[in-house]
């Protein structure tokens, strides 16, 4: 049985979706993409991101 993680990194979204890494980053630069920033790190999880994919989240959700 395959375990899937709570959070994505852009390299793990990249491999999924065979979108380029720098395509990754730039969406997630704009906000496309549903994400938390820790200092340097991306981290997307994967509900939100599984919700990006369906069209239902276009970014990052508000702080609360």
């Amino acid at each position: 049985m395959e375990q899937k993680t709570m959070a994505m990194t852009p390299a793990s979204i990249s491999a999924d979706t065979g979108l380029h890494i720098n395509t990754i980053y730039r969406l997630l630069k704009e906000n496309k993409i549903p994400h938390v920033k820790l200092s340097r790190a991306y981290l997307i999880s994967r509900k939100e991101y599984e919700n990006w994919l369906s069209g239902q989240s276009n970014g990052t959700p508000a702080a609360g």
